[in-house]
């Protein structure tokens, strides 16, 4: 199985005075967006939904195609990434932390920041839908692995049902907070009604519940992007991941 392209973003905004070295990596400029989704569209990519994505898992050539995603629905996301999306006609996944939904990150207390940034609220996710999709990153964004079994299925449960009757749909798609997970967690994950799984690193080994997402940083000039965007740069995420 080789899974399509997949891009993972958080936070699209000039990044505010004071930005730790964590911070800064995740604000990527409204301007480094904008140019990235023309390269895409010039390069001859276009971008699938969630269900596409699944059904090119199981091709072994997906082509130029792109799953563009974003971690912890900050509601600023909305305003700057929506018209660049339409523009290009492209589409995109929305991991919500279903606990904090209308409320604030609080889950990276060491990083003021992030912190300081609003979740989108259930009318807002609503008012995404069509070129927005939403998808599951838990209930109350930790660590996965740090919970017992029980209270793990039981999180993920509550979280895909209370996503879904705003989603219109069974979400069925989760992305691990901070992208952590091992095999006790990947098994819970089916347990609670999950299909689709995604990480936070670009290397994976045909496993729907870890499929790699190549995360895109602030840092990330054109070279870089091009090369994170190139489909033979999965050998280089797959050698990163192997190193001791």
């Amino acid at each position: 199985m080789k899974a399509p392209l997949t891009l993972l973003y958080h936070a699209i905004a000039d990044p505010p005075p004071g930005c730790d070295a964590e911070e800064l990596r995740l604000f990527v400029t409204p301007r480094q967006f904008e140019w990235q989704m023309a390269a895409l569209e010039r390069r001859g990519y276009r971008s699938l939904r969630l269900d596409e994505y699944a059904t090119q898992l199981r091709d072994e050539d997906p082509g130029r195609t792109v799953l563009i995603t974003f971690d912890d629905a900050y509601a600023h996301v909305d305003e700057a990434v929506t018209p660049v999306l339409r523009r290009h006609g492209y589409s995109a996944v929305m991991f919500v932390p279903w606990a904090y939904v209308g409320q604030r990150n609080s889950w990276d207390s060491r990083h003021p920041r992030l912190t300081a940034l609003e979740i989108a609220g259930p009318d807002q996710l609503r008012e995404m839908l069509g070129v927005w999709e939403l998808a599951s990153h838990g209930l109350s964004h930790v660590d996965l692995r740090s919970l017992p079994s029980e209270w793990r299925r039981r999180e993920l449960a509550a979280a895909r049902e209370g996503l879904s009757e705003i989603a219109g749909r069974q979400v069925v798609e989760l992305a691990y907070p901070f992208g952590c997970q091992d095999p006790g967690v990947r098994s819970d994950t089916a347990a609670a009604g999950y299909e689709l799984a995604f990480t936070a690193s670009g290397g994976g080994d045909g496993d729907p519940l870890r499929l790699p997402r190549r995360p895109i940083r602030s840092s990330d000039g054109r070279l870089a992007f091009r090369a994170k965007t190139e489909p033979a740069a999965v050998w280089l995420y797959r050698l990163a991941g192997a190193r001791p």
